[in-house]
């Protein structure tokens, strides 16, 4: 069964998505930051791609206001075009094979829809980064995304200095480390070429308020990073728009835990959660296979999974306060750096790279990595993989 997109449609949202082309729309200036919003990297989620489109529709009528570069790309477009997540293959979880070489390999057949779409996707990015990478290094990136769970606006992002300087304008609830939970993303390749990016989610893949809670959000980048100067008006009318009648805290928030679904068809979300519901250790949360599945810790769940497609069940949440945000940002460029590998149970692999056994250093390893700037995967078990952001 295939997720169809069955998004209400205004008056002005009204076109097919057969008439989505790779570049939605762009502006060059010699001068100022350049912006490069994806849009429509899953096919069911076409909010971003509507809000787009207004957005240009606004912009072109008045790019003498305009100071710096803005390039609207839509994803996966074979998947927009039959209305579905993906067709063989999630276009958001296969950019660690782009970072390993795997479309330069002239021995493959790319085969798969979504490594063609990928291969042409580079190849737009690269043209904008070539384009552009001479003349300023002031290059940001927007992935803009729906949830299948009725939701509140919230911005994602893997945990840099400049990531939190970009989400840090918007007042909606901030989720990190989810590079370290969801692999192959957009977004972490970009953080790896070493260039900001964030994601924005709206809402619920169908709902109006999905597009006008990105057109509000795409309005107030582009004011704050000194795009498109709003009036003060304008950007209190945006903000209200983006955070709506949320009772969400606009705070920060770590992902605590992630169950994978091998085979979403097998698997059933108990009907009912909404992002940010808070979830009890014990809960009934699912079935899978025929198998209740129960929350592992209490905490916040996080998009639970209400499609036929996709590898994330659901997530937990657990909030972090600011005073920890504060003092990573403090211990991140500090000395202690040079005394981790003197820690039980850790050793230097390479340059910012180190392994931890989990069977020496047994407590707040993880937290204490994290302060340092370091993005931790589990490679087994017993055995924690750290890489310096």
């Amino acid at each position: 069964m295939q997720e169809q997109s069955t998004l209400v449609k205004s008056e002005d949202d009204s076109f097919e998505m057969e008439s989505v082309d790779r570049i939605i729309w762009s502006h060059k200036e010699d001068t100022g930051p350049v912006v490069v919003i994806f849009a429509g990297i899953h096919g069911n989620e076409v909010a971003g791609v509507h809000a787009s489109r207004r957005l240009a529709r606004s912009l072109s009528e008045n790019t003498d206001r305009l100071n710096g570069s803005i390039y609207m790309i839509s994803g996966n477009l074979k998947a927009l075009r039959e209305g579905v997540r993906y067709l063989d293959r999630d276009l958001n979880r296969l950019w660690g094979e782009v970072s390993n070489g795997a479309l330069e390999n002239e021995s493959n057949d790319l085969g798969s829809p979504e490594l063609e779409e990928a291969d042409e996707l580079l190849a737009t990015l690269n043209e904008v980064v070539n384009e552009h990478r001479f003349v300023t290094q002031d290059l940001k990136f927007i992935d803009l995304h729906t949830t299948s769970a009725e939701s509140c606006a919230f911005i994602f992002f893997n945990d840099t200095l400049e990531n939190r300087k970009s989400a840090s304008y918007f007042p909606v609830p901030q989720i990190l480390g989810i590079e370290e939970t969801i692999h192959g993303t957009l977004l972490s390749y970009i953080n790896d070429l070493g260039y900001p990016a964030i994601g924005f989610e709206a809402g619920k893949h169908e709902a109006i308020s999905s597009i006008d809670r990105t057109e509000a959000f795409l309005w107030l980048y582009l004011h704050h990073i000194q795009v498109y100067t709003l009036k003060l008006r304008e950007v209190h009318y945006y903000e209200k728009m983006m955070h709506g009648d949320s009772e969400i805290e606009d705070s920060y928030y770590e992902i605590s835990y992630h169950h994978y679904v091998d085979d979403a068809s097998q698997f059933k979300m108990k009907e009912g959660f909404l992002n940010f519901d808070p979830v009890y250790k014990g809960d009934l949360l699912a079935n899978e296979k025929g198998e209740p599945i129960y929350a592992p810790k209490s905490g916040l769940i996080f998009m639970p999974l209400y499609q036929t497609k996709g590898n994330d069940g659901f997530f937990i949440l657990k909030g972090r306060s600011a005073f920890w945000l504060e003092m990573s940002s403090k211990l991140r460029g500090s000395f202690i750096n040079k005394y981790l590998h003197l820690l039980p149970g850790v050793e230097k692999e390479q340059e910012r790279v180190f392994t931890v056994d989990l069977k020496v250093a047994k407590f707040l390893v993880k937290e204490i990595f994290h302060l340092m700037g370091y993005r931790v995967i589990r490679k087994d078990p017993h055995t924690l993989i750290c890489y310096k952001r």
